[in-house]
């Protein structure tokens, strides 16, 4: 029997995920995207577009090297393969004939996304706009007004005999859906990041560019527009979301004559991330029900499963799938499964897996894991996912991002990095997580920090009485909203023996100034910042006296989400109050970490740190 190896960091910055798939009309072919987890040095993030035929099972590759490359789409007829590629400020646009052998690139000025077809000769893209003063710029008079001069995400067309064309102006577009001849939007009148928070969803004309404004939501996000195929209806997803492109929620149905809305999930305890329609009266629904992702077929409010597995479906942040002559695609992973593609027949349920991405891990250990279940200090029942690395194990409390994220079951990760030390892991989907329908993910709603802190700390307690936990070794982590609360968690309470702590927020007041979602907070707390108070109630910078926890504090010094500021100020009050406290920084480094050596660094300072304070 052969002896599988724990997980390393190399492992982990070897490991690959499949996402962006896209399954030709006709069935015969896939177009999708080989994401790296990590880069090199001032590097594109790896990325390699493939295209696997579904006759013969060869797999081709239309990347170019040195780039970052995404966002394929296979046309119509499953002829052509198109796709963007960036380099620094340098965007293309790749056209290649399938049947030919010959393709085409198209230099694009200015950052391009979302790219789809219109038909087999036309393609559609979102570019931001150029810069109209970028030659002054470059000669040094670049001194700007804040918020004074925005640069839209317009619609472009791009016809294959005739070129490009513009299709908006002056309308932020974030999102959208294309068929015969109209575009669904998620549209906002400012491109700034907060102005996400505040998108409507809109109809737009292919032939004149008219937008016609359909539905609106107040404090409530949308997300994936998706036209019927006789243009008469829209479905898309509704939420209260903490991050844009972080996506599941009820699907709403609207008429596009009458514009009469409907929640068709309503009261659903499963969120929704992605809606695809079968005809003009039956659409596919992917959710995620504590774990369990299933695929629906809807009629109107009945549903049939067509298929359903607990693990996590790609991309973890918003998961999607795609559909093709009764068969559906989808990028897959489990405790133990490493990401890979499986179709799926719809008929029968049944899957098989079509790619073979992560075969350098085909000697990496199994780590198991279990859906536990505890009530928190209301009553409310909460669930989490528990990963043992051994009776007499130390516990690491990983706190997912959001609010509105979800700990799911993975294969490789940074939860299998500390069970590959020892740690066993608890993974707590506290209140304001998505799996457990939209009710349940607005539950904090007002109160971050305030009873999702209480249902992490009684899971904490339900462990250590029912598994046997030793009670002087448990520590926590987490990134984002995680990070702000293992940051705020060793404020409240002191069971914690150390604290790994990532770009998480210390500051309330402070963060609404300077980062650029100024708009989340005051939706998510349901307050007017400037009444400082649950403002300052919920800021871990105001109780830093309270702290006894060592902290070891990560932030990247690029960070737009929650500026390294936020940090900079919590280790400073630590520090002046005589506190155990470590402050590491990287360069270049937005929200999270990217490049392989600051990778390769966080979790060896981790693991010294952690085994010092253990």
């Amino acid at each position: 029997m052969v002896k599988m190896r724990n997980h390393s960091i190399d492992d982990l910055l070897k490991s690959k995920n499949a996402s962006d798939v896209d399954f030709s009309n006709d069935g015969s072919k896939i177009a999708f995207s080989i994401y790296g987890r990590y880069k090199g040095y001032k590097e594109e993030p790896p990325s390699e577009v493939a295209v696997l035929s579904t006759k013969d099972g060869k797999l081709r590759s239309f990347s170019q090297q040195d780039w970052s490359n995404f966002s394929p789409k296979i046309s119509p007829s499953g002829r052509r393969i198109a796709y963007l590629s960036k380099k620094g400020e340098d965007y293309r646009l790749n056209v290649y004939d399938l049947d030919n052998e010959s393709g085409q690139e198209i230099v694009v000025d200015g950052a391009a996304d979302s790219l789809s077809w219109e038909g087999e000769e036309a393609l559609i893209f979102i570019k931001k706009d150029k810069d109209t003063k970028a030659g002054d710029k470059e000669k040094g008079d670049d001194g700007y007004f804040f918020e004074e001069d925005p640069l839209f995400d317009s619609l472009w067309r791009f016809d294959l005999r005739t070129g490009l064309k513009r299709i908006t102006k002056g309308v932020q577009v974030w999102e959208y859906d294309v068929n015969s001849g109209y575009v669904a939007a998620i549209t906002s009148s400012l491109p700034y990041e907060w102005s996400w928070y505040e998108a409507v969803a809109s109809l737009i004309d292919l032939k004149d560019g008219r937008i016609r404004k359909i539905y609106s939501k107040k404090d409530r996000q949308l997300a994936k527009p998706r036209l019927s195929p006789d243009n008469k209806q829209l479905v898309l997803l509704e939420s209260l979301w903490s991050d844009r492109g972080v996506n599941s929620g009820d699907i709403i149905g609207i008429d596009l004559k009458s514009l009469k809305s409907e929640n068709l999930t309503e009261g659903d305890e499963e969120s929704y991330s992605e809606v695809r329609w079968k005809s003009e009266r039956e659409f596919y629904g992917l959710s995620n029900r504590r774990g369990t992702f299933t695929l629906y077929l809807f009629s109107g409010r009945r549903k049939k499963t067509l298929w359903s597995k607990f693990g996590s479906v790609h991309r973890p942040w918003s998961p999607s799938f795609s559909i093709s002559d009764g068969k559906a695609v989808i990028s897959f992973e489990s405790s133990s499964q490493p990401n890979e593609l499986f179709m799926i027949d719809l008929n029968s349920g049944k899957e098989r897996k079509i790619t073979n991405i992560n075969r350098e891990l085909e000697g990496c250990k199994r780590y198991d894991s279990e859906t536990v279940t505890w009530k928190s200090k209301d009553g409310l029942e909460i669930t989490g996912i528990f990963r043992s690395a051994g009776k007499n194990a130390p516990l690491m409390v990983m706190v997912h991002g959001g609010p509105t994220g979800s700990s799911t079951d993975s294969f490789i990760s940074d939860a299998t990095l500390y069970l590959s030390h020892g740690y066993s892991v608890f993974l707590p989907n506290y209140r304001g997580s998505v799996g457990r329908g939209r009710r349940y993910a607005e539950l904090n709603l007002g109160d971050m920090g305030g009873m999702d802190l209480q249902d992490i700390i009684s899971g904490v307690e339900f462990l250590v009485r029912e598994k046997g936990l030793n009670r002087n070794k448990i520590f926590i982590t987490g990134g984002s909203y995680g990070g702000f609360m293992s940051a705020w968690a060793i404020t409240q309470t002191h069971i914690f023996r150390g604290a790994v702590s990532m770009f998480g927020i210390s500051d309330w007041i402070s963060f609404h100034g300077v980062s650029n979602l100024p708009t989340w907070d005051r939706i998510h707390y349901n307050e007017d910042p400037y009444k400082f108070n649950k403002f300052l109630k919920f800021s871990p910078i105001w109780f830093a006296n309270n702290v006894k926890t060592p902290v070891l504090l990560a932030h990247g010094i690029e960070d737009p989400y929650v500026p390294v500021g936020q940090y900079y100020q919590f280790y400073r009050a630590l520090k002046d109050k005589g506190k155990d406290v470590r402050l590491l920084l990287f360069p270049r480094e937005g929200h999270g970490f990217r490049e392989k050596k600051h990778v390769e660094k966080f979790y060896r300072e981790v693991f010294s740190w952690l085994k010092k304070k253990s």
